[in-house]
C-alpha cells in the first residue's frame, strides 16, 4: 500500500503544481488589468466578464466552437464589433486552437479522423497547382488561406474538442443557445416592411440558425418525453419557426421540411406533434405581423413559372459556372477563377452552389473528391441510424438531420468558405462514429446503457 502511495503522490504534485502556477498567472494579469491601467467601473466590469469568458471557453472548447460557427451572424452588428478590437471571427478562430493545445497540456484524448478524410489531401494539393494559372494570383491565395486556417478550424476541430458524450451536448447546448438568442433577436423586427436578419443583416443565415435549431429540439430533447411535456417546448419551438418563416429563406425551409418527414420514420408518435404545431402556427402566423416580404419570396416555392424564376439572380451564376466547366473540365480556371473571369467580379462572385464551383474552379476531378467525401459522410450516417440500439442515437440522428440541412445548403447558397456549417456538419457524422466505437469498448460493468439518450 505504501508502494502505491509513493508512486501515486508525484503525479498528484504535478497537478496541483500546474493549478497553482495557472491560479498565480490569472490572479496576476487580473490585477494588473484593475490597478495598473486607467479603467473605468463599465470597462473594469466588461473586463472581468471578458476574462471568466475566455477561462471558461478555454476550459470547455467546446462552446467557443459552438460560437465560432455563428459568429459570422453576429459580428456585423457594430456593438458587438466593438467588443474587441480584432475580427471576432479571427479572436474565437484563437480561443479554440489555444482550448485545443490546453487539451492536450491536460491530456485529454482526440477521436480519430477517419480515412476519408485523406481525400482533403489531394484537394489542397489541387487547390495550390491551381495557383499557377489563377487569374488573379493574390485573390486566389487569400481563398486558399481562408479554407486552410478560417474553414480548415471547424472540419478538424471537432475530432480534438467534442471528444466524448458530454463534450457533444455541451456543445449542441451552446450552438442551441445562441441560435435562440440569434431568433429572438430577429423577432424584435416583426412589424416591419424587409425580412427578418441576423445582427449581421443576414436573411440566409437566420434561416440556417433556425433550421439547426429547430432539429436539435426535435431529434434532442421531443422522443424522450410524453405528449403532454412535449407541448410545453411548443412555444420555445415557436421563436426558430417564426424565425425562419420571416427570414425567407428557402433552402432551410425545403431542408426542415425534408427532415421533419423523414423523422416520421422514426417516431411515428410525432404525427399528432405535428397537427398541434400546424394548427398553433395556422393561429399564431396570421397575427405575429411577419413582414410581407418574407411571404412572397417563400411563395416563389410555389407560384414561380419556371425554374429561371425561382432562381432569380441564381440562375444565371449557375450557368455562368456551367460555362467555365465546359471550357476547363479538368484543370478548372484557377481557385477563385469563377468571379475574375467573369465580366462583373462585383456581381459574379461564385455560384452558389459548392459543388460547382470546386468543378469550375478546380476541375472535375476536384469535385469527384468532394463528392466522395459528402458520400462518405451519407453513408456513414445511414449507417448509424439502421443501428436502432446505439447507446447515442439520438446524436446520430441530430448528426444526421444536421448534415442532410448542411447538403441542401450547399447546393443553393455560399462558397466553400462562408458555409463553414456545411463542414461542421460533416465532420459531426463521423466523431459521433467515434464516440460510438468508444462507447462500445466500456465494459459493460461500467457503463449504464441506454437505448436512446436524450440530450437534455
Amino acid at each position: 500500500m505504501q508502494s502505491a502511495s509513493t508512486l501515486t503522490l508525484p503525479g498528484k504534485l504535478g497537478y496541483f503544481d500546474f493549478s497553482s502556477v495557472a491560479i498565480v498567472g490569472a490572479s496576476t494579469a487580473a490585477g494588473f488589468l484593475l490597478f495598473s491601467l486607467d479603467l473605468t467601473p463599465r470597462i473594469a466590469g466588461l473586463t472581468c466578464i471578458g476574462v471568466i469568458a475566455l477561462v471558461a471557453l478555454l476550459l470547455y472548447p467546446e462552446f467557443a466552437l459552438a460560437l465560432y460557427v455563428v459568429v459570422g451572424d453576429v459580428k456585423g452588428d457594430d456593438r458587438v464589433a466593438a467588443l474587441l478590437p480584432w475580427d471576432l471571427t479571427l479572436a474565437l478562430g484563437g480561443v479554440l486552437i489555444a482550448g485545443i493545445i490546453l487539451n492536450f497540456v491536460r491530456k485529454k484524448r482526440s477521436v480519430g479522423m477517419p480515412a476519408a478524410y485523406f481525400w482533403f489531401v489531394p484537394l489542397l494539393a489541387i487547390m495550390v497547382a491551381s495557383l499557377s494559372y489563377t487569374p488573379v494570383f493574390d485573390a486566389g491565395l487569400e481563398k486558399l488561406g481562408r479554407f486552410l486556417t478560417v474553414t480548415g478550424i471547424v472540419i478538424v476541430a471537432p475530432f480534438f474538442v467534442l471528444t466524448t458524450p458530454r463534450a457533444m451536448k455541451r456543445f449542441l447546448y451552446g450552438f442551441a443557445a445562441v441560435a435562440f438568442v440569434i431568433c429572438a433577436y430577429s423577432l424584435t423586427s416583426l412589424g416591419g416592411s424587409d425580412r427578418l436578419v441576423t445582427p449581421s443583416s443576414n436573411t440566409i443565415g437566420l434561416g440556417h440558425i433556425a433550421c439547426g435549431l429547430i432539429l436539435i429540439i426535435w431529434f434532442g430533447v421531443m422522443p424522450h418525453l410524453p405528449f403532454l411535456k412535449r407541448m410545453l417546448f411548443y412555444p420555445i419551438l415557436a421563436i426558430p419557426v417564426l424565425s425562419l418563416i420571416g427570414s425567407g429563406s428557402r433552402g432551410a425551409a425545403i431542408a426542415l421540411g425534408i427532415v421533419i418527414l423523414a423523422s416520421l420514420f422514426f417516431y411515428r408518435n410525432f404525427l399528432a406533434d405535428l397537427a398541434c404545431l400546424f394548427a398553433l402556427g395556422c393561429a399564431i402566423v396570421p397575427s405575429a405581423n411577419i413582414p410581407q416580404a418574407s411571404f412572397e419570396y417563400l411563395g416563389t416555392l410555389v407560384n414561380c413559372q419556371s425554374v429561371n424564376s425561382l432562381l432569380f439572380f441564381r440562375a444565371e451564376l449557375l450557368r455562368y459556372g456551367w460555362e467555365l466547366l465546359q471550357h476547363h473540365p479538368l484543370i478548372g480556371v484557377g481557385i477563385q477563377g469563377f468571379r475574375y473571369y467573369s465580366p462583373n467580379a462585383g456581381l459574379y462572385n461564385w455560384p452558389h452552389n459548392i459543388l460547382l464551383e470546386v468543378c469550375c474552379e478546380l476541375g472535375i476531378p476536384a469535385g469527384i473528391i468532394v463528392l466522395a467525401l459528402f458520400g462518405s459522410a451519407i453513408r456513414e450516417s445511414w449507417r448509424q441510424l439502421q443501428d436502432r440500439f446505439s447507446p447515442l442515437l439520438t446524436l446520430s440522428q441530430i448528426a444526421a438531420a444536421l448534415l442532410a440541412v448542411g447538403i441542401v445548403n450547399a447546393t443553393n447558397t455560399g462558397d466553400i468558405n462562408s458555409d463553414r456549417s456545411t463542414w461542421l456538419f460533416l465532420s459531426l457524422v463521423f466523431v459521433v462514429r467515434r464516440l460510438c466505437d468508444q462507447q462500445a469498448k466500456v465494459p459493460p460493468q461500467l457503463s449504464v446503457v441506454q437505448t436512446q439518450p436524450s440530450i437534455a
